[in-house]
């Protein structure tokens, strides 16, 4: 049945931190026109994890971290338009599939769980100061910092095919730069994952992308910690200055909290309250060809599958939507920019080997150029 399921799931696909300093937005790019064009970043490179390697290595197809888990390359994207009247449209497509063994039970997938994937903008290496500007993993102390672009969940065993829109973040994306893919399996066989990203003249809309600064990229959001905030400073002469977030949350033992509990989030500038919302996911019920290996259970008679359930902003097989929060209180000069969540469930300190619960959230502020009175 499985063999079944994922060669129909095949042919689809192939077809920061708690107090940073002031932030600008990443580089200046020159001016040169740009024609459409997609840059293969990664072609079906494996991503799985073996703690006999060392922690950072260089393989073929890249450096890779976090013994296997993380790849990254350096490639040259196109340089931006002259002009923001021809901004393009920039699009990621990701594309993830299984890596299958063989064995007593037939083939099978290495790895047949839900995990969480990124797909990260390294910046240069930098020092400490630099690193808090940005926000950092715990776990990546030595390594560069990262931006996220794109967050996506592998399906319960089968492949995937991902499309994210990164055109408001066409400010960070030209010439050379360093691109990360994650995933965060602990197999071996995991998964092999191909990404590119393409420059398209039709489709960019009513953009006129012009500013993007990173807040911060917090993978382990927890109790202990609920706030986060950090500084941007807005230039002048820009137009529909907003938040592009991801936030998602998650449990270290899958027992409720908070992957399927949400918690209120509240957006603070300057110290004033802009925004609560609670990240709820409802799309589970047409995911099931993308989740062969899915725990199965029965409920008052009717089957029901893990990959239906609702979740706390995401669902196996799908990228986290990002949430984009409009924030005309962004004038020109210097904000503090704070994200609070609650009730976040703690460790339980009578039960050393519980779980806890944890929110994975990354924050960017965005601008367009004005377009000229009609």
């Amino acid at each position: 049945m499985f063999v079944n399921q994922f060669c129909a799931g095949r042919r689809l696909a192939v077809a920061a931190l708690f107090s940073a300093p002031l932030l600008n937005p990443v580089g200046t790019p020159p001016a040169h026109a740009v024609e459409d064009r997609t840059v293969t970043v990664f072609d079906q490179v494996p991503i799985d994890f073996n703690a006999e390697r060392p922690e950072a290595y260089e393989s073929e197809d890249g450096r890779r971290r976090l013994h296997g888990q993380i790849v990254e390359r350096t490639v040259r994207l196109p340089d931006p338009p002259r002009h923001l009247r021809d901004a393009r449209r920039v699009t990621a497509t990701i594309i993830i599939e299984p890596r299958l063994i063989e064995g007593d039970r037939g083939v099978r997938p290495g790895d047949p769980w839900t995990r969480l994937g990124s797909i990260n903008l390294v910046l240069n290496e930098v020092d400490s100061d630099q690193r808090a500007q940005f926000g950092h993993d715990e776990r990546m102390e030595s390594a560069p910092a990262t931006i996220e672009l794109v967050r996506f969940i592998t399906p319960f065993g089968g492949p995937s095919v991902y499309t994210a829109d990164l055109t408001p973040l066409a400010p960070m994306l030209h010439g050379d730069v360093r691109l990360q893919a994650l995933i965060d399996t602990y197999a071996n066989p995991g998964w092999a994952l191909s990404l590119k990203i393409s420059f398209e003249r039709e489709g960019v809309g009513f953009r006129r992308p012009a500013f993007a600064a990173p807040l911060f990229f917090v993978r382990d959001f927890k109790a202990e910690r609920p706030t986060v905030r950090s500084r941007v400073r807005i230039p002048e002469g820009l137009d529909r200055p907003r938040l592009r977030m991801i936030t998602s949350g998650h449990a270290t033992d899958g027992r409720g909290g908070d992957e399927f509990v949400t918690r209120t989030h509240t957006l603070r500038i300057n110290g004033e309250v802009v925004a609560r919302w609670r990240p709820w996911s409802e799309n589970g019920g047409q995911l099931r060809e993308l989740n062969p290996t899915s725990g199965r259970f029965v409920i008052g008679g009717r089957e029901v599958w893990s990959s239906d359930l609702d979740r706390s902003g995401w669902h196996p097989g799908l990228e986290v939507e990002p949430t984009i929060v409009p924030l005309p209180e962004l004038t020109p000069g210097e904000h503090e920019i704070e994200l609070s969540i609650r009730d976040i469930r703690p460790p339980d300190p009578d039960d050393p080997d519980a779980g806890y619960g944890y929110w994975r959230i990354s924050a960017i502020v965005v601008a367009d150029e004005p377009w000229p009175q009609p």
